[in-house]
């Protein structure tokens, strides 16, 4: 891994493909909670994991050696210019409220100025308690937009 970005004793580092595994881990422990509730299996997970890995970007905030969470996220170009759309964004339970959510968004903020990207854009379930944290660090619901899904079988 190489260094990035270093707060106090949580380094952000550019993942590696050995540390999808531990990140695929990471995803499904957080992600089968309220109110996500997700049911993917470690091979969907993974699957996608090495989908981003070739697309787009993924890093780490590690902790004493040990990843504590992940950030994924792409840059897709829009008639505005380019954006950064997050995918994930994940901590593991017993670093939660310890800062690691805040490092990884400055870091993707940090990132996106660098590269002259004016936009973050993502989405969260609406019940998540993340909410609140995302608008903490200055992010707003859009009032104009609705995400859509339709289910092929």
């Amino acid at each position: 891994m190489q260094t990035n970005q270093k707060t106090s004793k949580m380094k952000i580092l550019k993942a590696t493909i050995r540390n999808l595994a531990d990140i695929g881990k990471l995803m499904k422990d957080e992600f089968s909670k309220p109110p996500f509730n997700e049911k993917d299996t470690m091979s969907a997970i993974l699957k996608s994991l090495n989908f981003y890995f070739k697309i787009g970007k993924i890093y780490v905030a590690v902790i004493n050696k040990e990843i504590g969470g992940v950030l994924v996220f792409k840059i897709e170009q829009y008639w505005e210019g380019p954006v950064i759309i997050i995918e994930d964004l994940a901590v593991k339970e017993k670093f939660k409220k310890q800062g690691i959510g805040k490092g990884l968004m400055k870091f993707i903020e940090k990132y996106s100025r660098n590269k002259k990207i004016k936009s973050i854009l993502f989405s969260t379930h609406k019940k998540s308690k993340a909410i609140k944290f995302y608008e903490k660090l200055g992010y707003k619901l859009e009032k104009d937009r609705i995400s859509m899904r339709k289910n092929l079988k």
